[in-house]
């Protein structure tokens, strides 16, 4: 089996970005989607997830804040100051799902979400709406310091980037259902702004985080592209002015005159044509890309094209995880240096989002497919485990390994400081997938994604058929009114070696290749059918040696699909395992299996430390999809595995037990050789006895064989810090077994509780096959164990 080595942290392929006309993206809806992967989930996200967003904002505050606005009160905000934007993002994203497939019940719940943001709009005369400013007074009103070395925070507020999501969900709204109460509230907004902000006399103000950009472009467009549209809105209309200030926003960065820098946190320290890379904070960043080639799209400008490419570029190598997440460093949620990829990294689901736009605008811009190879990462990947399969619960991080307490969270939104962004962005990015599978230029078409579809393009019809990502059978029938000449562009996806194409059943030989795709430039029939075999054997992926945390690991892809390892499938020991390079793998679709998906079955072996030594034991091992990881009970999950012994991290020997185990933690902690920090450490995985409270409790460790113990250690889990539940126990003492029945150990040095620190107990040499701790509680508390060793 072929082992590919990734010299960048994600690609297979470099290549440099053509200098081409911008691609014209069909619009959603124009494509219907009917799809075996697809079909299902948007279904679900359609009937779930928008509900699910819309029902969490309602319930702790998020709408009555603009009600609030609206009846002239003060004080009383809910949420932090940017769920206005995130409030927007959801509209945004539910209207694309509107455009795709009507729902009258779903735009009548819109409508009244409109009607309520309109009413706090309308009791300012100048059209300003931003709900924790009006009620709190947070941020002065459009979040711009006086001057340098001012201590305001101009990325707390979000007052542009509040006003950038209003005026994306504007368009989309409009796009969907015609209604333009929404784009009138925006455009009256947006009419305030391009006023007030831009170059001298005019106020020095950028995003305190990124989004107005392409949002204002996108304004721009819509106007440009519908001038009638205008006498509906019944406001002075400047589109020119709304790409101007996009551009503006682009170009000041690093021009501080008059205001306090932002820092390269927020891209902020030099002009963005200096920046070498993306930097700072992972989101942001990306979304000031993408609102880059969107407005390098209109202008055609030489530094807007070379300044994303060049971004990019450095993304796409450097600082991307194979998932398609972004941002390593949890501190400041943003990207660390190049090729620093810990495994147990931050990769937010909104910043795999913000990189995945990125991308699609760049494959729009420069009409080169190998950008969509990264939107296509991201969708199967990195953005769709951030929703579980039940459509109502949610990822923030994505890391590429975890323990069993990373588990995924209904909501954020019920405490004060937290953030709900992540389901918005989603639901942005997959109501805005019909719209990323086509594209034209001139009379030719572009097909960038490979899923079930019929679109109208032009006076043409084209529909596809096929089972990817399982399968990479892709069937099409192109249907022109009349016999046509074009070319039809089919995407090369980097994955593959030797795609085969056929048009009417006779293969292509050699077909022509231009900016990965394939180029069928031929006179078109109604009827005509094409066909693309694109293989996916299952593939080892070897990262960039640079790339520390995986050296000697190996991850594994078919198609477009990353695959992980959960200990539920793999013996509770992922990071044990020892795939060598002949080791079989098979492939087999098992509908029963988290919704339905490819597994990837193989034999390895999972090396246990037995006594000091380590010992290889054959396996049979099992990798599902990354995006169905964290799905079933609580687990570990592993994306890159060692094929070298130097990386493997020995399983302990011995089978952890418990009288009882809280569902959420698990007995594997007892015994899974992980150092705790703290006895509040709650990084790691850990085994309490909650909620049980006083009374007497067991955890036990059994052995394969017996084997000589002198002394025993165990890492107490206490919660005295934190305010919860657990604390020390009362007393405990050390049982070992003898001939089937428990015996307290001889001679014992004392049972210490101490916290912070392994607690150690030193007896009487025994040989025996299993040690039990045995706990009795504090009256009212509850305990629990992070580790226990146990030497001769």
């Amino acid at each position: 089996m072929k082992s590919t080595i990734l010299r960048i942290s994600c690609l297979l392929s470099i290549a440099s970005p053509a200098v081409a006309q911008p691609l014209v993206p069909v619009p959603i809806r124009q494509v219907t989607v009917d799809d075996g992967f697809w079909s299902p989930r948007i279904e679900r996200w359609r009937a779930t997830t928008i509900g699910d967003v819309f029902d969490k904002f309602e319930k702790y505050g998020g709408f009555r804040n603009f009600d609030r606005v609206a009846a002239g009160e003060k004080g009383g905000h809910r949420g932090e100051p940017w769920w206005d934007g995130l409030i927007y993002e959801s509209i945004r994203g539910a209207s694309d799902f509107l455009a795709a497939h009507p729902d009258p019940d779903l735009e009548k719940r819109i409508a009244g979400f409109v009607d309520r943001i309109a009413a706090a709009a309308d009791k300012d005369p100048d059209g300003y709406v931003n709900t924790a400013q009006t009620l709190e007074g947070i941020g002065i009103r459009w979040s711009n310091p006086p001057a340098e070395g001012d201590d305001y925070d101009n990325r707390f507020p979000h007052t542009v980037y509040n006003a950038g999501c209003l005026v994306e969900a504007g368009v989309h709204h409009y796009k969907a259902t015609g209604d333009t109460k929404l784009l009138r509230v925006a455009t009256r907004l947006a009419n305030y702004m391009t006023g007030i902000m831009g170059p001298p006399p005019k106020q020095n103000i950028i995003p305190g985080h990124a989004v107005g950009e392409e949002s204002f472009a996108e304004l721009y467009r819509l106007y440009r592209d519908d001038p009638g549209l205008k006498g509906k809105i019944g406001l002075e209309v400047d589109e020119n002015a709304y790409l101007d200030l996009a551009r503006f926003w682009i170009e000041n960065r690093g021009n501080t005159e008059g205001r306090a820098s932002e820092g390269a946190y927020n891209q902020d320290d030099v002009s963005v044509f200096q920046q070498p890379t993306l930097q700072g904070h992972a989101v942001r960043s990306a979304l000031l890309a993408a609102g880059l080639a969107t407005v390098g799209a209109e202008n055609g400008r030489d530094d807007y094209r070379e300044t994303a490419a060049r971004w990019w570029r450095n993304m796409a190598d450097a600082r991307m995880y194979l998932t398609g997440g972004l941002g390593a460093v949890a501190a400041h949620e943003g990207f660390g240096a190049d090729h620093v990829l810990p495994n147990d990294g931050y990769a937010e689901t909104c910043a795999a989002v913000a990189g995945g736009f990125f991308s699609r605008n760049m494959n729009l811009l420069t009409g080169d497919a190998e950008y969509v190879d990264v939107l296509e990462r991201v969708l199967y990947n990195g953005a769709l485990s951030g929703v579980a399969l039940t459509g109502d619960a949610y990822f923030y991080e994505n890391p590429l390994t975890a323990t069993t307490g990373h588990r995924r969270w209904h909501w954020r939104g019920d405490e004060l400081g937290s953030t709900p962004c992540c389901p918005p962005m989603f639901l942005k990015l997959m109501g805005a997938l019909p719209g990323c599978i086509y594209a034209t230029r001139g009379g030719d078409v572009f097909v960038n994604l490979y899923l079930g579809s019929r679109a109208r393009v032009g006076g043409m019809r084209i529909s596809q058929e096929t089972k990817y990502p399982w399968d990479g059978m892709v069937e099409f029938v192109v249907s022109p009114e009349t016999t046509t000449d074009f070319a039809l562009h089919l995407r090369v996806p980097d994955w593959v070696e030797k795609p085969v194409v056929a048009v009417n059943g006779v293969t292509v030989a050699n077909p022509r290749v231009a900016d990965h795709y394939l180029v069928l430039d031929r006179r078109w029939a109604p009827g005509d059918k094409v066909m693309l075999r694109l293989p996916m054997p299952v593939r080892r992926v070897k990262a960039d040696p640079r790339v520390e945390a995986n050296i000697g690991r190996v991850a594994l892809m078919r198609g477009p699909v990353v695959y992980c390892f959960e200990g539920v499938d793999n013996h509770d020991a992922t990071k044990s395992i020892l795939l060598k390079s002949g080791d079989p793998l098979a492939t087999r679709y098992d509908p029963n299996l988290l919704g339905g998906v490819v597994a990837i079955d193989g034999k390895a072996r999972i090396v246990r430390n037995e006594s000091g030594r380590a010992v290889e034991e054959p396996a049979a091992i099992r990798a599902i999809p990354f995006f169905a990881n964290a799905n079933r009970e609580p687990t570990t999950m592993d994306v890159w595995i060692a094929d070298d012994m130097a990386a493997v991290i020995p399983a302990p020997d011995g089978r952890p037990s418990a009288s009882h185990c809280f569902s959420s933690d698990t007995v594997v902690a007892l015994n899974d050789g992980i150092v705790p920090k703290s006895s509040d450490d709650g990084s790691i995985p850990r085994m309490t006895w909650w909620d049980h409270k006083g009374g007497t409790e067991w955890a036990q460790v059994a052995y394969d064989a017996p084997r000589r113990i002198g002394s025993v250690s165990v890492y107490w889990w206490d919660e005295r810090r934190v305010g919860r539940d657990c604390r020390v126990p009362r007393e405990w003492h050390v049982e070992c077994r003898d001939g089937g029945s428990w015996k307290p150990v001889v001679k014992p040095s004392g049972y210490p509780t101490e916290l912070d620190r392994f607690n150690t107990v030193r007896f009487q040499e025994v040989e025996t096959d299993a040690i039990r701790i045995v706990a009795t509680l504090q009256d009212g508390w509850s305990a629990g164990i992070l580790e226990v060793q146990a030497h001769p």
